[in-house]
């Protein structure tokens, strides 16, 4: 969050923390290493902090405390840091009270006048150090003390985790050669399996040659086409493709009729009829189109 807020290209931060609030510094990370880098140091092994953390810090008040350039306004809550401000000298009574309503001061309970600059000595540490959270930890270990101590609290896990490990690879080992003596025993199942497979893709190869449809399926597209004539059917023949059938009735059956039913039907095609027995019994011909049928 304090990397998206602060207006720098690598921004840095140092916090104190008070319950679940923070008061957080920020500044550029590459202008301060500069500075650093130009008085003859390494960036590397210095740390950069906000001189308020070497101030002595206050309970519960409001200040205007001396710094090393300028003055800094403080608004302290339960031991937080809850509002500050900087000047380059004591602000006007104006700015000064700006000051305090935005940081959510009553001005009925504080006097407005500026008050006077108060002065404090430089700690030798950060007073933030002592009371720091683990997320100030980077904090801590510019103590050497502090980092052995750091140190052997990270790497006790990563030792107990290692014995885990151990335990987990010896385990592992036991498991892999039970699996090996369960291959070399079901090896011959294996064979027959795979070879069954190797018939049931052949099986499906030729299942997959035959591009008609089931006869049943035919046969259900018939009846229902004819349900309503009152006919029935007296000889069935299919053969590639080819479909032969010879209907019956108790009256004289118009080929032309039958011949137009069976072609507007989008299963059927080159449809022809022939009567005969007196003109009560019609011999279909036609040809099924496999493309119109369900796969399954």
């Amino acid at each position: 969050m304090v990397r998206k807020w602060a207006p720098f290209p690598s921004p840095q931060f140092a916090a104190q923390w008070v319950g679940h609030r923070a008061c957080v510094y920020a500044w550029d990370a590459g202008a301060v290493a500069a500075a650093i880098n130009e008085a003859g140091e390494s960036a590397q092994r210095c740390m950069a902090w906000p001189e308020t953390f070497f101030r002595p810090p206050m309970e519960d008040g409001i200040r205007l405390s001396q710094m090393l350039d300028g003055v800094e306004g403080q608004v302290w809550k339960g031991g937080l840091l809850a509002a500050t401000r900087w000047w380059p000298a004591t602000p006007a009574p104006r700015d000064w009270a700006t000051f305090l309503r935005s940081a959510g001061v009553d001005l009925t309970q504080v006097p407005l006048e500026v008050p006077a600059v108060a002065e404090s000595e430089l700690l030798e540490l950060p007073w933030t150090v002592a009371s720091a959270p683990v997320t100030d930890l980077f904090s801590l270990l510019q103590n050497e003390r502090a980092a052995a101590i750091a140190a052997a609290v990270v790497a006790a896990p990563f030792l107990y985790y290692l014995a885990q490990a151990a335990v987990l690879l010896i385990g592992t080992m036991r498991v892999e050669a039970s699996i090996a003596d369960l291959t070399a025993a079901n090896q011959s199942i294996r064979a027959d399996r795979a070879a069954a497979f190797t018939n049931l893709e052949n099986i499906e190869s030729y299942l997959g040659l035959e591009n008609t449809p089931s006869q049943f399926m035919i046969m259900n597209v018939v009846n229902t086409l004819l349900s309503d004539s009152k006919v029935k059917i007296d000889e069935w023949n299919f053969d590639a493709g080819n479909l032969q059938l010879v209907i019956q009735a108790d009256r004289a059956l118009e080929a032309p009729f039958f011949i137009e039913m069976f072609e507007k039907n989008e299963h059927f095609s080159n449809v022809s009829g022939t009567v005969g027995n007196q003109q009560r019994e019609l011999r279909l011909n036609m040809q099924v189109d496999p493309q119109q049928w369900p796969t399954s």
